[in-house]
């Protein structure tokens, strides 16, 4: 018999707000609902029906520009619906959260599309709006479109896309989890005190790409840092993985590759300081 500890399985519907996620062309199904995408109804119905079956999340994928030119330009894309139009998952996340009670609601989020401070800002609004169910799949960026979307001249080097993710969430860090005091919220109605100001600190951040005074401007939500995954695959993006993931995507053709990879994220992992697990 087998003394390995028995390690339960979790279930994610992975999803992206759009009509042609993955596989490609099942919108023209009559039977097929991924065409009202644009209807709330739409999303938080399939939420409703995922966490009846008990599954632990719902996980957005997202892209902020759009992929490379096929024969010449991106007609193909507009004409099969290939994840354009794409509108901003995050958006959905309270009306889900209203609609359920325990289901999981993750969704992607670049580097390039927002400022860490009014990011962290969203996350903790909607971590509080959850009670403690956001998560946040940290992507840097592969899209040559999507930086030229951003003002940026074209793609940033692989490396250095990594190295700027290290002080994306290093800023959002210090804001989430070193702005506030646990007991620094008061909402004393009798002495008009509602925040004791000494437990509530500015994060001075000074670094390569931010500048952040601080402070934070949400008091701590449920988990402080949301759920984290990431899906980093090269050395560079596997360091980061295995420094900040509670979760990392894998894509692996067999169980033996599975192992060889989860085997060497878990070694990253330990070398950068996480306790192992067994």
């Amino acid at each position: 018999m087998s003394q390995e500890p028995v390690r339960p399985l979790h279930f994610a519907a992975f999803v992206m707000n759009t009509t042609s996620h993955i596989v490609q062309g099942t919108w023209r199904r009559p039977s097929s609902r991924s065409a009202d995408f644009n209807d709330l109804d739409h999303w938080v119905n399939l939420a409703k029906t995922l966490e009846h079956g008990k599954f632990d999340a719902i996980f957005f994928a997202d892209v902020v520009g759009l992929y490379a030119p096929y024969r010449g330009d991106e007609r193909k894309y507009f004409e099969a619906g290939l994840q354009v139009p794409s509108n901003d998952p995050s958006v959905l996340a309270s009306a889900i959260a209203y609609a359920t009670e325990h289901l999981g609601i993750a969704f992607t989020a670049s580097i390039l599309q927002e400022h860490p401070f009014n990011f962290a800002r969203r996350i903790s609004t909607l971590d509080h709006a959850t009670k403690g169910r956001i998560a946040w799949n940290i992507v840097t960026n592969y899209l040559p479109n999507a930086s030229r979307n951003f003002g940026l001249e074209g793609l940033t080097a692989h490396d250095a896309r990594y190295a700027w993710a290290d002080e994306y969430v290093d800023v959002t860090y210090k804001l989430w989890e070193g702005s506030w005091d646990d007991d620094a919220l008061l909402q004393d109605r009798e002495r008009g005190v509602h925040a004791d100001y000494d437990k509530v600190h500015r994060i001075n951040h000074v670094g390569e790409r931010y500048q952040v005074e601080g402070p934070h401007l949400v008091s701590p939500s449920p988990q402080r840092t949301p759920f984290l995954f990431q899906a980093g695959a090269s050395e560079a993006g596997r360091n980061f993985a295995a420094q900040n993931a509670e979760a990392v995507f894998l894509g692996t053709p067999n169980r033996e590759a599975a192992l060889r990879d989860t085997s060497d994220i878990r070694r990253r992992a330990v070398r950068s300081g996480v306790e192992p697990t067994t």
